[in-house]
């Protein structure tokens, strides 16, 4: 959720986040982890071709799961997750807004989509590529 998701479907369940890990690095040849962070940010994202898509890689994990050994962690249940954001105006283009070319940024706030702020004429500020930073927000 913090990247932004606004679909999910559980595929494993482990006791803890070694095993979770394993499965994770098992899987990346079958799903790609890579999310256009463009097209999400602009509401441009096709969430039944996207389920579908993952329905059908879920089957193939299932295979490598059993030939792994770790079955017992995988999930039959194709429960879709939903997430919904605070989003008054989704941009038109994505203009990224990097802190240390400005001192001030003074604008109206459209959203928040997990790490990512929305603010007026399409600038989006990633908070997590500013980690570390102090940042004031002043609300006005």
């Amino acid at each position: 959720m913090d990247q932004g998701a606004t679909i999910a479907i559980k595929i494993a369940q482990t006791p803890n986040r070694y095993l979770s890990g394993i499965i994770e690095k098992l899987c990346k040849n079958i799903i790609n982890d890579k999310t256009n962070f463009n097209k999400m940010l602009i509401n441009n994202f096709n969430k039944k071709k996207f389920l579908l898509l993952i329905l059908k890689k879920k089957k193939k994990i299932k295979k490598l799961l059993i030939n792994n050994n770790y079955y017992k962690f995988f999930i039959e249940n194709n429960k879709i997750y939903k997430f919904y954001y605070p989003i008054k105006k989704y941009p038109k283009k994505i203009k990224n807004i990097q802190l240390n070319k400005y001192k001030i940024i003074k604008s109206k706030l459209n959203g928040i989509k997990g790490q990512y702020l929305i603010f007026k004429n399409n600038n989006v500020l990633n908070i997590r590529n500013h980690m570390g930073n102090i940042i004031d927000i002043n609300i006005l």
